[in-house]
């Protein structure tokens, strides 16, 4: 854990400023970030194939972990671990220690990894255009082909479903046994995919076209009008704070309806981004290594929509 150095937030404009609370180096380009919802840690991935385990206050859980970790990666919302691509082919399970329980060899190069919120199943998928699901048994539940390859994939968290998207093409839905619920035509590329829990939002970096945002059945919901390239996108857990980064590096955060509620120019490229399950702090992973913890004052809490599905 480092001294919070942040001048840079400080700097930002809007209602109010946020607090660093804590930054970290790994000492290798950051690939990939996730954050357990409820367990508050954060596991990173390296550019030199190291995986970094951190607590909630930005400390190291265990000693770095070199596995050849790659870019696909994704942690429960418990402290039970997470599924992470190890090598172009393999995907393993990595327990709150760091040790592989077990891993699973697949026949072409992997696109995304995506676990349950309690680890009781993961999916992975293919650059063929094949996704699979295990269980908690390494079992396959379900598999289903998509029309194009899906680049990104997410579990829905209060509802046994899976959301992906594919680059000029499609976004997509479907149940873990592969049954699909349903397809919408996008048209467009995707730098970034994100769902809140009870998946009623669900969110598109869409670089020149800003952050799409679409329904809980895929339907467009409009979008959030960001000046710039937008390559990332994160949305609380509860549905009524998400954040942006463009590739002009500018950093949004915004509430539901579409407010600024802050901006500020980041000061390198940004590679991953987290909001809290509150939207009350986000995560930044900074290419370089950096990563940073932003923290503001409770917001205003926003009325948020029944399910619609």
């Amino acid at each position: 854990m480092s001294t919070p150095a942040t001048d840079w937030s400080q700097q930002g404009r809007g209602r109010r400023h946020p607090a660093s609370l804590w930054t970290y180096r790994t000492g290798s380009p950051l690939c990939r970030l996730d954050l357990g919802i409820e367990s508050g840690e954060i596991a990173i991935s390296t550019d030199d194939g190291h995986l970094h385990l951190l607590g909630t206050d930005g400390s190291l859980r265990h000693p770095p972990r070199p596995l050849d970790a790659r870019a696909a990666l994704d942690w429960t919302d418990v402290a039970t671990g997470g599924v992470v691509q190890i090598g172009p082919k393999s995907a393993a399970w990595v327990d709150h220690d760091l040790e592989v329980q077990w891993s699973v060899d697949v026949h072409t190069d992997i696109l995304d990894v995506a676990t349950s919120p309690f680890g009781n199943a993961i999916a992975i998928s293919l650059a063929d255009a094949h996704t699979f699901v295990l269980d908690a048994q390494q079992q396959r539940c379900g598999e289903f082909t998509t029309s194009r390859p899906l680049q990104h994939i997410h579990f829905v968290p209060q509802r046994r479903a899976i959301v992906g998207t594919a680059d000029s093409g499609m976004l997509c839905s479907h149940r873990l046994d592969g049954r699909e619920r349903w397809t919408e035509q996008i048209w467009r590329n995707v730098g970034d995919l994100a769902v809140n829990g009870n998946g009623r939002t669900i969110l598109l970096a869409a670089f020149n076209h800003g952050v799409q945002s679409f329904t809980a059945r895929g339907r467009s919901h409009g979008f959030f009008d960001i000046e710039g390239t937008v390559h990332l996108v994160s949305i609380s857990y509860v549905g009524t704070i998400l954040a942006a980064a463009t590739r002009e590096q500018q950093l949004y955060l915004l509430d539901i309806d579409g407010s600024i509620l802050w901006q500020a120019t980041l000061p390198e490229p940004l590679a991953t981004l987290r909001c809290g399950p509150l939207g009350e702090h986000i995560i930044c992973g900074f290419s370089s290594g950096l990563v940073e913890c932003l923290r503001w004052p409770p917001w205003p809490r926003h009325k948020v929509e029944a399910d619609d599905d």
